[in-house]
């Protein structure tokens, strides 16, 4: 089963905002085994919105469209779906009582255009949008390339999720059931260059795994390299030679598998206490790996200086962590953290390879000392 993702939006093609929709959505249909054939963005654009319906209905099963169901001009996403799929639009009372009760419990004004967000193509299954004003709906279309389910949500990211967990998962759940599903395992490497890693599973597959039909993928993001095996579930027991020898092969320069965050275990372990970071060696990367939890998580604080504070300071610190530099050359640094009563200090050194290139090693300190700390502390 694929699914073909559109948003819809010129504020999507001119660059003013990014598709995140289209990537979280991607991430969320992966456990059902479905797979993304496309990620498209198009503008307020009637005509290529039309085009690229039929666009997708030619490369998936499943078709799911962000954006352009509110109540303005440029809102028009409804009405090309019902002239897609040749389904007249129909107004829907409980659509409207709910516009209006959460508008007014809001201390908004209620106008009569908010009433274009209650028009539904005929046939069309309406999901309630518990955290916003445009309901979404799910429609299946015959097209010229068989049947198709489209799921025609609003934009915000809240609302998509909502929708999702009230409605879209439990259709997912039921519907791919006979679904041979896809199964991706993954390695996140530090310290050695893409090609070399790639040789080294290379090697491992064309021992090991000849005739399995296996899917290779490497992506650099830095400081790690990371390698992912894709395979369907019915081939699990066959490749489990192939993936004994990479794990075995990889292990000394794994961090991470299977997609694991490591600042989503830091954040989880931690969110709940007062938290400080200290960062004297990597740039600024610390933080912009940990922003986001900064922003939700109010009794976290971020501390850096151009300089080091005494190493003394720290030692009657409670629940931080903190990052300096050991060396000159900035080729070490000095992890330190403490957490419910426990406290770490270790030694960082990049690897060899690294040395002509500071942003690489401030990135591996800034991940090395989350690592380290999760790895030492829980």
């Amino acid at each position: 089963m694929k699914a073909t993702i559109l948003g819809v939006g010129t504020e999507l093609t001119t660059g003013q905002i990014v598709n995140k929709n289209g990537a979280a959505i991607s991430e969320m249909l992966l456990p059902y085994g479905v797979i993304t054939s496309a990620h498209l963005v198009v503008p307020d654009d009637r005509k290529l919105i039309l085009d690229t319906l039929e666009f997708a209905a030619a490369n998936s099963d499943l078709i799911f469209i962000t954006g352009g169901l509110g109540p303005t001009s440029d809102d028009f996403t409804r009405d090309l779906i019902s002239e897609w799929a040749k389904k007249p639009l129909i107004f829907d009372e409980n659509s409207w009582q709910h516009v209006q009760q959460r508008l007014t419990s809001r201390g908004f004004t209620v106008k009569d255009l908010q009433r274009q967000q209650c028009y539904f193509p005929e046939t069309a299954k309406i999901l309630k949008n518990s955290n916003g004003t445009a309901n979404g709906f799910q429609i299946t279309v015959q097209t010229t390339y068989g049947r198709k389910e489209v799921f025609a949500l609003p934009g915000p990211p809240r609302e998509i999720e909502s929708i999702w967990a009230d409605y879209i998962h439990h259709w997912l759940t039921a519907n791919t059931q006979n679904i041979d599903k896809k199964i991706t395992k993954s390695w996140d490497t530090m310290g050695q260059g893409e090609s070399d890693v790639a040789v080294t599973v290379e090697d491992i597959i064309k021992q090991f795994g000849l005739g399995l039909d296996l899917e290779i993928g490497y992506r650099v993001h830095l400081p790690y390299v990371e390698v992912k095996i894709t395979y369907v579930q019915s081939l699990e027991s066959k490749v489990q030679t192939v993936l004994q020898k990479i794990n075995q092969a990889l292990n000394p320069i794994t961090v991470l598998r299977d997609f694991e965050s490591i600042t989503d275990v830091l954040a989880q372990k931690t969110s709940h206490v007062d938290f400080a970071f200290y960062d004297f060696v990597s740039g600024g990367f610390l933080h912009s790996r940990l922003s986001g939890y900064l922003k939700k998580y109010k009794n976290w604080m971020w501390k850096q200086s151009q300089r080091p504070l005494d190493t003394d300071f720290f030692n009657e610190e409670e629940n931080f962590l903190a990052l300096f530099p050991q060396d000159n050359k900035h080729e070490k640094a000095v992890v330190i953290g403490h957490f419910n009563n426990k406290r770490f200090s270790l030694s960082l050194e990049t690897p060899s390879n690294y040395s002509l290139m500071p942003e690489r090693r401030q990135q591996y300190f800034a991940e090395m000392a989350m690592i380290e700390f999760v790895k030492r502390l829980f």
